[in-house]
Protein backbone atom coordinates (compact mmCIF):
# COMPACT_ATOMS: atom_id res chain seq x y z
CA UNK A 1 0.00 0.00 0.00
CA UNK A 2 2.94 2.28 0.09
CA UNK A 3 2.94 5.40 -2.20
CA UNK A 4 6.00 5.60 -4.72
CA UNK A 5 8.00 7.66 -7.08
CA UNK A 6 10.35 7.51 -9.60
CA UNK A 7 13.07 7.68 -6.18
CA UNK A 8 11.15 5.43 -4.48
CA UNK A 9 8.96 5.55 -1.37
CA UNK A 10 7.42 9.09 -1.16
CA UNK A 11 8.75 9.47 2.89
CA UNK A 12 5.98 11.23 5.38
CA UNK A 13 8.56 11.50 7.97
CA UNK A 14 12.04 10.44 8.76
CA UNK A 15 14.44 10.73 12.14
CA UNK A 16 17.87 10.47 12.07
CA UNK A 17 19.80 10.09 15.40
CA UNK A 18 17.31 11.31 17.27
CA UNK A 19 18.27 11.94 21.00
CA UNK A 20 15.78 13.62 23.88
CA UNK A 21 17.18 13.04 27.74
CA UNK A 22 15.65 14.44 30.99
CA UNK A 23 18.51 15.53 33.30
CA UNK A 24 20.54 12.76 33.61
CA UNK A 25 18.09 10.21 32.23
CA UNK A 26 18.23 9.46 28.58
CA UNK A 27 14.68 8.69 27.49
CA UNK A 28 15.63 7.91 23.80
CA UNK A 29 19.48 7.85 21.84
CA UNK A 30 20.22 7.29 18.49
CA UNK A 31 16.91 6.70 17.09
CA UNK A 32 16.48 6.33 12.99
CA UNK A 33 13.71 5.75 11.26
CA UNK A 34 11.60 6.56 8.30
CA UNK A 35 8.15 6.21 7.47
CA UNK A 36 6.76 5.95 3.92
CA UNK A 37 3.78 7.41 2.59
CA UNK A 38 0.72 4.87 2.81
CA UNK A 39 2.11 2.92 5.42
CA UNK A 40 1.15 1.77 9.08
CA UNK A 41 4.15 1.37 10.78
CA UNK A 42 4.57 -0.09 14.51
CA UNK A 43 6.55 1.14 16.85
CA UNK A 44 6.56 -1.04 19.71
CA UNK A 45 8.71 -1.75 23.07
CA UNK A 46 8.27 -2.69 26.93
CA UNK A 47 7.18 0.24 29.49
CA UNK A 48 9.54 2.89 29.89
CA UNK A 49 11.24 2.11 26.45
CA UNK A 50 11.12 5.07 25.20
CA UNK A 51 8.06 4.77 22.78
CA UNK A 52 5.79 8.09 24.04
CA UNK A 53 8.86 10.46 24.15
CA UNK A 54 10.01 9.95 20.88
CA UNK A 55 6.25 10.53 19.85
CA UNK A 56 6.27 13.48 21.74
CA UNK A 57 9.81 14.91 20.13
CA UNK A 58 8.09 14.41 16.90
CA UNK A 59 5.13 16.47 17.94
CA UNK A 60 7.02 18.92 19.52
CA UNK A 61 6.07 18.32 23.02
CA UNK A 62 9.77 17.51 23.85
CA UNK A 63 12.01 18.34 21.14
CA UNK A 64 15.17 16.24 20.59
CA UNK A 65 18.45 17.66 21.97
CA UNK A 66 20.15 15.98 19.14
CA UNK A 67 18.92 14.84 15.64
CA UNK A 68 16.99 15.82 12.94
CA UNK A 69 13.61 15.17 11.99
CA UNK A 70 11.80 15.33 8.89
CA UNK A 71 8.07 15.69 7.64
CA UNK A 72 7.53 15.30 4.01
CA UNK A 73 10.81 16.62 3.85
CA UNK A 74 10.58 19.53 5.17
CA UNK A 75 12.60 20.08 9.03
CA UNK A 76 10.17 20.52 12.00
CA UNK A 77 12.79 19.93 14.48
CA UNK A 78 11.77 22.06 17.67
CA UNK A 79 8.77 23.41 15.88
CA UNK A 80 6.31 24.15 18.30
CA UNK A 81 3.07 21.54 18.84
CA UNK A 82 0.17 23.35 17.28
CA UNK A 83 2.99 24.44 13.89
CA UNK A 84 3.74 20.82 13.90
CA UNK A 85 -0.31 20.05 13.90
CA UNK A 86 -0.82 22.55 11.51
CA UNK A 87 1.58 20.50 8.62
CA UNK A 88 -0.69 17.44 8.95
CA UNK A 89 0.13 15.65 12.17
CA UNK A 90 -2.64 14.22 14.69
CA UNK A 91 -2.39 11.81 17.28
CA UNK A 92 -4.27 10.43 20.13
CA UNK A 93 -3.17 10.03 23.62
CA UNK A 94 -2.00 6.96 25.93
CA UNK A 95 -4.72 7.76 28.47
CA UNK A 96 -8.24 9.12 27.34
CA UNK A 97 -7.81 13.25 26.72
CA UNK A 98 -11.55 13.63 26.20
CA UNK A 99 -13.49 16.51 27.69
CA UNK A 100 -16.36 15.30 30.25
CA UNK A 101 -19.64 17.59 30.24
CA UNK A 102 -19.29 17.75 26.50
CA UNK A 103 -21.20 15.76 24.02
CA UNK A 104 -19.34 13.12 21.47
CA UNK A 105 -20.27 15.70 18.42
CA UNK A 106 -18.39 18.80 20.64
CA UNK A 107 -15.60 16.58 21.23
CA UNK A 108 -15.41 15.63 17.95
CA UNK A 109 -15.73 19.34 16.26
CA UNK A 110 -12.50 20.18 18.80
CA UNK A 111 -10.64 18.31 16.32
CA UNK A 112 -11.36 20.81 13.46
CA UNK A 113 -9.51 23.88 15.67
CA UNK A 114 -6.27 23.75 13.10
CA UNK A 115 -8.87 24.77 10.15
CA UNK A 116 -10.64 27.63 12.49
CA UNK A 117 -10.23 31.06 12.00
CA UNK A 118 -11.72 33.08 15.01
CA UNK A 119 -11.64 36.29 15.47
CA UNK A 120 -13.16 39.87 16.04
CA UNK A 121 -13.88 41.02 12.42
CA UNK A 122 -14.87 37.12 11.65
CA UNK A 123 -17.24 37.45 14.42
CA UNK A 124 -19.19 41.02 13.24
CA UNK A 125 -19.55 39.50 9.85
CA UNK A 126 -20.64 36.70 10.71
CA UNK A 127 -23.39 35.60 8.29
CA UNK A 128 -21.09 36.43 5.18
CA UNK A 129 -17.37 35.36 7.06
CA UNK A 130 -17.56 33.17 9.68
CA UNK A 131 -20.91 31.00 9.17
CA UNK A 132 -19.66 29.26 5.47
CA UNK A 133 -16.63 28.20 7.70
CA UNK A 134 -18.86 26.91 10.40
CA UNK A 135 -20.90 24.89 8.02
CA UNK A 136 -17.72 23.56 6.22
CA UNK A 137 -16.48 22.42 9.40
CA UNK A 138 -19.94 20.54 10.82
CA UNK A 139 -19.49 18.65 7.29
CA UNK A 140 -16.47 17.17 7.74
CA UNK A 141 -17.33 16.19 11.37
CA UNK A 142 -20.99 14.58 10.19
CA UNK A 143 -18.96 12.57 7.33
CA UNK A 144 -16.01 11.39 9.97
CA UNK A 145 -18.99 10.25 12.70
CA UNK A 146 -20.84 8.37 10.00
CA UNK A 147 -17.55 7.07 8.74
CA UNK A 148 -16.57 6.13 12.08
CA UNK A 149 -20.67 4.13 13.03
CA UNK A 150 -21.04 6.89 15.74
CA UNK A 151 -24.17 8.16 14.46
CA UNK A 152 -25.88 6.41 17.51
CA UNK A 153 -24.09 8.29 20.59
CA UNK A 154 -23.37 11.49 18.70
CA UNK A 155 -25.18 13.87 21.03
CA UNK A 156 -24.64 11.80 24.21
CA UNK A 157 -22.28 13.20 27.17
CA UNK A 158 -18.85 11.17 26.57
CA UNK A 159 -18.22 10.67 29.64
CA UNK A 160 -21.57 8.19 29.42
CA UNK A 161 -20.53 5.88 26.63
CA UNK A 162 -18.25 2.88 27.03
CA UNK A 163 -14.31 2.50 26.50
CA UNK A 164 -14.47 1.27 23.30
CA UNK A 165 -16.75 4.12 21.85
CA UNK A 166 -14.49 6.56 24.00
CA UNK A 167 -11.92 5.31 22.15
CA UNK A 168 -13.37 6.22 18.35
CA UNK A 169 -14.11 9.24 19.97
CA UNK A 170 -10.75 9.81 20.06
CA UNK A 171 -9.82 8.74 16.85
CA UNK A 172 -12.43 10.65 15.00
CA UNK A 173 -11.69 13.74 16.72
CA UNK A 174 -7.83 13.18 14.87
CA UNK A 175 -9.45 12.28 11.62
CA UNK A 176 -11.23 15.32 11.56
CA UNK A 177 -8.28 17.54 11.43
CA UNK A 178 -7.73 15.59 7.97
CA UNK A 179 -3.98 14.64 8.52
CA UNK A 180 -1.56 13.08 6.37
CA UNK A 181 0.36 11.98 9.51
CA UNK A 182 -1.48 10.08 12.06
CA UNK A 183 0.30 9.13 15.24
CA UNK A 184 -1.98 6.33 17.33
CA UNK A 185 -0.20 6.30 21.01
CA UNK A 186 -2.12 2.83 22.02
CA UNK A 187 -5.78 3.49 21.02
CA UNK A 188 -6.40 -0.66 22.12
CA UNK A 189 -5.28 -0.15 25.66
CA UNK A 190 -8.40 -1.59 27.41
CA UNK A 191 -10.11 -2.97 24.69
CA UNK A 192 -12.16 -6.45 24.26
CA UNK A 193 -10.94 -8.75 21.50
CA UNK A 194 -14.29 -8.05 19.66
CA UNK A 195 -13.38 -4.19 19.94
CA UNK A 196 -10.24 -4.30 19.07
CA UNK A 197 -10.93 -5.86 15.93
CA UNK A 198 -13.40 -3.00 15.35
CA UNK A 199 -10.02 -0.25 15.62
CA UNK A 200 -7.82 -2.04 13.67
CA UNK A 201 -10.67 -1.71 10.67
CA UNK A 202 -11.13 1.31 11.13
CA UNK A 203 -7.30 2.10 11.38
CA UNK A 204 -7.43 0.64 7.80
CA UNK A 205 -9.92 2.22 6.39
CA UNK A 206 -8.65 5.45 7.57
CA UNK A 207 -5.29 4.23 5.17
CA UNK A 208 -6.96 3.10 2.61
CA UNK A 209 -10.02 5.34 2.34
CA UNK A 210 -8.71 8.12 3.52
CA UNK A 211 -5.51 8.30 2.28
CA UNK A 212 -3.74 8.44 6.09
CA UNK A 213 -0.21 7.21 6.93
CA UNK A 214 -0.11 6.11 10.41
CA UNK A 215 2.56 5.09 13.06
CA UNK A 216 0.89 3.08 15.70
CA UNK A 217 1.83 2.59 18.87
CA UNK A 218 0.69 -0.53 20.85
CA UNK A 219 1.76 -3.41 23.17
CA UNK A 220 -0.83 -6.32 21.45
CA UNK A 221 1.17 -8.19 19.26
CA UNK A 222 -1.35 -9.56 17.58
CA UNK A 223 -2.65 -6.09 16.11
CA UNK A 224 0.90 -4.80 14.88
CA UNK A 225 1.60 -8.26 13.17
CA UNK A 226 -2.15 -8.11 11.51
CA UNK A 227 -1.97 -4.56 10.34
CA UNK A 228 1.14 -2.89 9.75
CA UNK A 229 3.94 -3.10 7.18
CA UNK A 230 6.62 -2.56 9.43
CA UNK A 231 7.60 -1.84 12.76
CA UNK A 232 10.70 -0.99 14.98
CA UNK A 233 10.93 -1.98 18.62
CA UNK A 234 12.08 0.29 21.33
CA UNK A 235 13.99 -1.01 24.78
CA UNK A 236 15.51 1.51 26.76
CA UNK A 237 15.51 4.43 24.63
CA UNK A 238 17.76 2.74 21.90
CA UNK A 239 16.45 0.90 18.75
CA UNK A 240 16.84 -2.70 18.70
CA UNK A 241 15.33 -4.22 15.65
CA UNK A 242 13.20 -2.48 12.83
CA UNK A 243 11.68 -4.34 9.68
CA UNK A 244 8.74 -6.72 8.68
CA UNK A 245 6.79 -7.74 11.89
CA UNK A 246 6.95 -11.43 11.47
CA UNK A 247 10.81 -11.75 11.02
CA UNK A 248 11.10 -8.98 13.81
CA UNK A 249 8.96 -10.33 16.66
CA UNK A 250 10.78 -13.94 16.11
CA UNK A 251 14.21 -11.88 16.40
CA UNK A 252 16.02 -13.19 19.82
CA UNK A 253 16.74 -9.49 21.28
CA UNK A 254 12.89 -8.30 20.90
CA UNK A 255 12.05 -12.19 22.35
CA UNK A 256 14.34 -11.26 25.25
CA UNK A 257 12.98 -7.05 25.81
CA UNK A 258 9.64 -8.79 25.91
CA UNK A 259 10.30 -11.76 28.38
CA UNK A 260 13.50 -11.42 29.81
CA UNK A 261 16.66 -13.59 29.41
CA UNK A 262 15.18 -16.81 30.84
CA UNK A 263 12.38 -17.07 28.85
CA UNK A 264 14.53 -16.47 25.38
CA UNK A 265 17.04 -19.21 26.18
CA UNK A 266 14.26 -21.23 27.02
Amino acid sequence: MTATHANGPARVLECTGVERRFGGLVAVTGVDLHVDKGEIFGLVGPNGSGKTTLTNAITGFYPPQRGRILLHGQDITGLAPHKVARRGVARTFQNLALFNGMSVLDNILLGRHVHMHPGVFRTLLYPWLARPEEIANRAVVEEVIDFMQLQGVRDEPVEAIPLGLKKRVELARALVAQPSFLILDEPMAGMNQEEKEYMARFILDARDERGVTVMLIEHHMDIITGICDRMLVLNYGEVIQTGIPREVIADPRVIKAYLGGAHAAA
